[in-house]
C-alpha cells in the first residue's frame, strides 16, 4: 500500500559524491566486489521517489542488529588474528557494518537520526532525544577512514580523499562566499593539512627510528660477555642503522686501530656463542679514573668519545690496550676472552686508552678453544681436504677458500636447519657473523685454537670533525686464531662490506650527520669550558645586551609628558565610547516601557520590542566603543543625524499612542455595554 505525499525537501547532497567514495574505498580495501553494489544502491535513492515511512522503533531493531554484527565481528576477528589485523580489519569493514542502518534511513521518509537510535543508553532517559546526526556524511566519513587504512595506496590517497571531501563539503558552503573563494580557502585547507600530516608521519617515522635505534644501542651496550645471540639464520634482510655510536681522535702523528673489541667467545650453540670460563677478575686502578692492564711501554693514546648512559656496559677498547684513562667507574673487570666491563658508570664525554698494535688483552687458549660439535666435524673435514685448507699456512688458505664468497644482508628461506652449512654449501653468501663462525670452526677443525670476536669496525673518517666515527652498521664480528704463540686477527669478511652496507644510507643521511656532527662538537666545546670562562662569557653577553639597550633607549622618539592643566580631567580609556548618541535612543525607549533584561543584547531587545529598523546603527555604535583604531568623525556625524532623526520620529509616535490610547479605552467601554 503506497500513498502519495509532497516531495521531500531531504537534501541530496552526496550526490555522485558518496558513489566516487564507495568505489574508492572498494579499490584501497580489495573489498570492490562489496563496494560497486553497495554504491549502486545507494546512488539509485536519488532516482527513485518511494520512500518508507518508518517509526522510532524501527530504527532501533536496525540499531540492535547492527550491535549484533559488530560483536560477532569482534568475535571472528579475534578468534582469525594470526590471518587478520584486528584494528585495520575492523576500520575496513564499518561500511559494511553501517550500510544496512544508513540505507535504510536514507530509503526513508527520516531525514536525520536522532543519537537514541545509536546509543541505547539515551533510550531509557525520560525527555525526548534531539540530537540528530546526518548519516549520508557518517557512511561518508566511514569510506573515507577505511580506504586510508592501505598503506600500498599511500600516495594518493590524501589528494583523492581531500577532493571527495571538498566535494561533499560544496553544497554545504554559505552563500555568503563566493565560490571562487570557498575553492581558494579549502585548497589552502587541504594544502596546510597535506604538509602538516607529512610532517607528522616523517616525524612519527624518525621518531619510530631513533625509538628502534635507541633499543639497539641500549642492547648494545648490554652485551652480554658470556653470551652472544647472532642472527644467522635469520630470513629477510637484517636491518642496520647509519647512527653514530661514538667517535675516535687519534692524535696526530697516531695510527688508529682496525678494531675496537668488546668480547670473544669459545663455545658454539646452535646460532650463538658463549664462554666457557665465567669467571671475571677486578683490575686495579693507578688513581680514581686510571686503569692498567697490562704493563709495558708500548703505546699509543686514543681518546673514544663515547658516553656510557647505563651503570653497567662492556666497553669498546683495542685488542691490544695497555691502560684505560678517564674512565669514570666505580671499577672495572676483565676475563679470559678480553671482554672488559665496567661497573657503577656514570655520564662522561670521552675516555682516553693507550695501546699497541699485539692482542694481549685476550687470554690464552685452552681445550675449549678447539671444540667443534660433533655434526660438524664431517662437513668441516671435507671442505678442508677438497679444498686444501693448509694448517701449515691457514691465513693465507682461508682468505683464498673465501674469496669466491659474497657478501650480503638478504638470506633466502631454506629448508636446511643449519645456517653455517646452508652458508658453506649452498648460499656461500652472507654477513659478517657467517663468515666469523665459519672461520672459526674451521681453524678449530685444522687444529687452531680460535675464538669468534664481536666489536666494531674503525674505518671511516670525517674531516668536519677530524675524528674517527663508528656507526651501528659498523659494529663487526670475525675470528682470532692462536698461531705463533700470540693471538692473530683474522678477518675473512669480504672488504666489501662496508661499501655495500654504506651504499644503503639514506639519502638525508649527510644531513643528519651534519646536525649530529655540530650538536657533537659544541657538547665537546662546553666540555672543555671552565668556572672562569662561563664567568667571562657571561659578563660579554651582560656588555654587549647593554650596548643595544643604551643605543636602542638614545635613538628612539623621546616625548615629554606634561601633567594636564588645571581643572582638566584625563580621558578614561575604560569609558571609551560612552559618548555615543546611540545611548540617547536607548534611554528614550526605556522611558517608554521597553525594559531590557539582564545581560539581552542590543540587536536581540530590538527585535523582541518591534524596532528592528534602529540595527543598522549598532555596528557604527560599536566600532564607537570598541573598535581600536577608532571611528571617522564622518561616520559619528552620520550616526548622530540617524540618532536624531530616530528620536524625533519615536517621540511623535509615542505621543499619537498616549493620544489614541483614552479613545480606544471609550470605544471598548461602549462596545460592551451595547
Amino acid at each position: 500500500m503506497s500513498t502519495e505525499v509532497a516531495p521531500t525537501d531531504k537534501p541530496m547532497k552526496l550526490r555522485y559524491v558518496q558513489f566516487a567514495t564507495m568505489l574508492f574505498w572498494g579499490l584501497q580495501t580489495d573489498l570492490l566486489l562489496w563496494a560497486i553494489p553497495m554504491a549502486i544502491v545507494w546512488e539509485a535513492r536519488f532516482f527513485i521517489n518511494r520512500r518508507w515511512s518508518l517509526q522510532q522503533r524501527d530504527f532501533y531493531q536496525i540499531a540492535d542488529l547492527t550491535t549484533v554484527f559488530l560483536v560477532g565481528l569482534c568475535i571472528f576477528l579475534y578468534a582469525n588474528r594470526t590471518e587478520y589485523h584486528f584494528i585495520t580489519a575492523l576500520v575496513q569493514w564499518l561500511p559494511i557494518l553501517f550500510y544496512p542502518l544508513i540505507l535504510i534511513l536514507g530509503y526513508s521518509t527520516t531525514d536525520r537520526m536522532s543519537l537514541d537510535v545509536l546509543f541505547y543508553s539515551l533510550r531509557r532517559q525520560k525527555q525526548p532525544v534531539t540530537q540528530t546526526w546526518d548519516m549520508d556524511y557518517f557512511l561518508f566519513g566511514l569510506c573515507i577512514v577505511a580506504a586510508g587504512t592501505n598503506m600500498d595506496g599511500a600516495a594518493f590517497y590524501f589528494p583523492i580523499a581531500a577532493g571527495l571531501v571538498a566535494l561533499a563539503l560544496l553544497p554545504l558552503r554559505s552563500s555568503r562566499y563566493k565560490i571562487n573563494v570557498w575553492v581558494l580557502a579549502v585548497g589552502l585547507m587541504f594544502l596546510a593539512g597535506f604538509m602538516t600530516q607529512t610532517a607528522i608521519r616523517g616525524t612519527h617515522l624518525e621518531l619510530k627510528k631513533r625509538v628502534q635505534i635507541w633499543i639497539a644501542n641500549w642492547v648494545q651496550q648490554r652485551s652480554n660477555p658470556l653470551k652472544t645471540q647472532t642472527s644467522m639464520g635469520a630470513v629477510g634482510k637484517l636491518k642496520i642503522s647509519d647512527e653514530i655510536l661514538f667517535r675516535i681522535n687519534v692524535p696526530d702523528g697516531g695510527i688508529a686501530p682496525r678494531f675496537l673489541q668488546e668480547a670473544s667467545y669459545d663455545l658454539p650453540s646452535g646460532n650463538s656463542w658463549a664462554v666457557m670460563n665465567l669467571k671475571f677478575n677486578t683490575v686495579d686502578h693507578e688513581d680514581d679514573f686510571r686503569w692498567r692492564l697490562i704493563d709495558d711501554n708500548q703505546r699509543h693514546p686514543l681518546d673514544i668519545y663515547l658516553e656510557f648512559r647505563r651503570p653497567q656496559a662492556l666497553i669498546p677498547i683495542p685488542a691490544g690496550t695497555r691502560v684505560i684513562n678517564d674512565l669514570p667507574a666505580i671499577d672495572i673487570q676483565r676475563n679470559n676472552y678480553g671482554a672488559v666491563k665496567g661497573s657503577g658508570m656514570v655520564p662522561s664525554p670521552r675516555y682516553q686508552v693507550e695501546f699497541g698494535f699485539d692482542n694481549q688483552i685476550n687470554g690464552p687458549p685452552d681445550k675449549s678453544d678447539t671444540y667443534v660439535p660433533k655434526a660438524k666435524q664431517a662437513l668441516l673435514s671435507n671442505l678442508i681436504a677438497t679444498n686444501n685448507l693448509n694448517a701449515e699456512a691457514p691465513l693465507k688458505s682461508l682468505h683464498q677458500f673465501f674469496s669466491d664468497f659474497r657478501y650480503s644482508l638478504y638470506q633466502d628461506l631454506t629448508e636446511q636447519n643449519d645456517p653455517i652449512e646452508h652458508f658453506l654449501l649452498s648460499s656461500q653468501k652472507g654477513h659478517c657473523e657467517y663468515f666469523a663462525s665459519a672461520t672459526v670452526l674451521l681453524l678449530r677443525q685444522m687444529g687452531i685454537p680460535a675464538r669468534y670476536v664481536i666489536g666494531y669496525a674503525v674505518q671511516e673518517y670525517d674531516p668536519l670533525v677530524g675524528m674517527y666515527i663508528v656507526r651501528q652498521r659498523h659494529a663487526h664480528s670475525w675470528a682470532i686464531a692462536f698461531i705463533d704463540n700470540r693471538w692473530q686477527v683474522v678477518d675473512t669478511t669480504p672488504a666489501i662490506w662496508a661499501d655495500t652496507e654504506s651504499s644503503q644510507s639514506s639519502l638525508i643521511q649527510p644531513a643528519l650527520d651534519l646536525l649530529a656532527n655540530l650538536n657533537f662538537m659544541y657538547s665537546v666545546w662546553w666540555n672543555d669550558q671552565t668556572l672562569t670562562d662561563y664567568e667571562n662569557y657571561l659578563i660579554l653577553i651582560g656588555l654587549i645586551l647593554g650596548l643595544i639597550l643604551a643605543y636602542r633607549i638614545f635613538t628612539s622618539e623621546q616625548i615629554d609628558i606634561k601633567p594636564p592643566p588645571a581643572g582638566q580631567t584625563v580621558n578614561d580609556p575604560a569609558l571609551s565610547g560612552n559618548e555615543s548618541p546611540l545611548y540617547q535612543l536607548i534611554d528614550r525607549l526605556t522611558q517608554a516601557g521597553f525594559n531590557r533584561t539582564k545581560g539581552e543584547l542590543l540587536n536581540d531587545w530590538l527585535k523582541r520590542i518591534g524596532y528592528e529598523r534602529y540595527i543598522p546603527m549598532l555596528a557604527t555604535h560599536q566600532r564607537w566603543r570598541f573598535d581600536p583604531l577608532g571611528v571617522s568623525n564622518e561616520a559619528k556625524a552620520l550616526l548622530v543625524s540617524q540618532v536624531d532623526e530616530s528620536i524625533e520620529r519615536l517621540n511623535v509616535e509615542l505621543d499619537e499612542k498616549t493620544e489614541a490610547a483614552p479613545k480606544l479605552k471609550l470605544d471598548n467601554d461602549q462596545h460592551k455595554l451595547s
